[in-house]
C-alpha cells in the first residue's frame, strides 16, 4: 500500500507542530483473513498479550479491532519510556520484514476533552495491547520522556490483519474532533490537516497487532 498525504507546505507543518507543543502540554497531567505479513508473524496469541477489542474508524463507519499480541517498540530511536516507545521519530526496526505493513492513525485531542463515547481508548495509559507510557520529548522537549499514552481514537484506510505501523495526529479543537467523529475516515483527517486544524502525521516506532472484525451487512453503522 502506498500512503498518500495531501498536506500544506512545510511551513504550515512547522506551525502546527509548535501549536501541538503548547496545547499537548496541557493535555498531559470474516475476522478478516490474515494478510501476508500477519501470516509471517505467526498464528495464535503471543506471550504477554491480552486478547481484547477496541473500535476504529474506516471509510465512514465504525469497525472493531481484535488484538491478540502485545505492541512492538524497538530501539533505536532511543526512548526514555519504560515501554521503549517513541513519538516523533520513525521506526528503524519493524516486527516483521514484509514492507507492506498497513498504517494506523492515532488521533489525539489537544487541550480539550471530547465526549468519552468518542474516545476509543478513553483512559490515558490504559488500552488493550497498547503501551502504558511513551516518550514525547522529541515533540514536547525535556521532561516528557516517560508520560502516559494519551486518550485517543483510531483511523485506518485499509482492511488487513496483523501488524500496523502507527502515526499520531493531534486534533486542535472540539469542532475539528466532531468532524472526525462524523466523517470516520482518513479523508476527513486529511481535510483537517490541510485546513490547519490538525497536526501533520507524527511518526513513531510503535506497532500494534490486530485484525479488523467483519461488520454484519444488516448492522447499522454507529
Amino acid at each position: 500500500m502506498t500512503r498518500s498525504s495531501h498536506l500544506n507546505p512545510r511551513a504550515v507543518g512547522i506551525a502546527l507542530l509548535a501549536t501541538m507543543v503548547a496545547v499537548f502540554a496541557v493535555l498531559l497531567g470474516t475476522a478478516l483473513s490474515p494478510s501476508a505479513h500477519a501470516q509471517e508473524a505467526g498464528a495464535g496469541s503471543a506471550a504477554g498479550a491480552t486478547v481484547g477489542t477496541t473500535e476504529g474508524w474506516f471509510n465512514g463507519r465504525t469497525v472493531t479491532f481484535l488484538y491478540t499480541r502485545p505492541f512492538f517498540c524497538a530501539q533505536p530511536p532511543i526512548s526514555g519510556a519504560g515501554s521503549g516507545c517513541e513519538v516523533g521519530a520513525d521506526a528503524q526496526t519493524a516486527p516483521i520484514g514484509n514492507p507492506g505493513i498497513p498504517e494506523l492513525w492515532v488521533v489525539v485531542p489537544l487541550g480539550f476533552t471530547p465526549p468519552e463515547g468518542t474516545l476509543q481508548c478513553p483512559v490515558a495509559g490504559e488500552c488493550v495491547d497498547h503501551p502504558h507510557d511513551v516518550d514525547l520529548s522529541r515533540v514536547l522537549g525535556p521532561g516528557t520522556e516517560n508520560v502516559l499514552l494519551p486518550a485517543h481514537s483510531h483511523v485506518i484506510d485499509d482492511l488487513q490483519g496483523g501488524w500496523w505501523k502507527t502515526f499520531v495526529v493531534g486534533v486542535t479543537s472540539p469542532d475539528a474532533w466532531d468532524r472526525i467523529v462524523a466523517g470516520k475516515s482518513l479523508a476527513t483527517v486529511r481535510e483537517l490537516q490541510n485546513q490547519g486544524l490538525a497536526t501533520p502525521d507524527i511518526p513513531s516506532n510503535l506497532f500494534v497487532f490486530f485484525n479488523v472484525l467483519p461488520t454484519p451487512s444488516s448492522a447499522t453503522t454507529p
